[in-house]
């Protein structure tokens, strides 16, 4: 079985992806299917370095304000895979008299066949700008595009 190369840090950013699921769980918004992912990808995000076959979970939010003349756009999203763990983050500007641009923030990617990208230095500040997206009325994303089922006892 294929395992991610972790380190101590790794271990960190895991455990931001865990405290926002447990966050977005508590949305009174939330759905009972958004339930079922949200522990799944916790269930996943469990068994690092573990991979876990079959799975993809990208959760998160994104917040949207302005007008038809101006509109910024920021997100946070956290995805685990069978191949990655990932934090992206950024968003987009757009102005009418300009147009629009996109950026994106450091974040943090850990492939299963080695590749790393480790450049948030903000990790303890995650958890705060989505619980302040979803507060300011963002979106709540949660998406399954998993090919597997994830069960208690088939951790190893």
């Amino acid at each position: 079985m294929d395992r991610f190369e972790l380190i101590e840090d790794d271990f960190q950013a895991i455990h931001v992806a865990q405290n926002v699921a447990r966050l977005l769980l508590r949305h009174p918004s939330i759905t009972p299917q958004q339930i079922i992912i949200l522990g799944r990808a916790l269930e996943a995000l469990q068994r690092l370095p573990d991979v876990t076959p079959g799975i993809w979970i990208e959760y998160g939010a994104r917040y949207r304000q302005g007008d038809a003349k101006f509109e910024e756009m920021k997100y946070c999203l956290f995805r685990i895979s069978a191949d990655e763990f990932e934090i992206s983050r950024g968003g987009s500007t757009y102005d009418s008299s300009v147009g629009s641009d996109s950026f994106s923030r450091p974040g943090w990617l850990i492939g299963v066949d080695g590749y790393y990208e480790r450049d948030c230095s903000d990790l303890y500040n995650l958890e705060g700008s989505v619980a302040e997206y979803v507060n300011l009325g963002g979106k709540i994303i949660i998406e399954d595009e998993s090919e597997c089922e994830i069960h208690s006892n088939e951790r190893n």
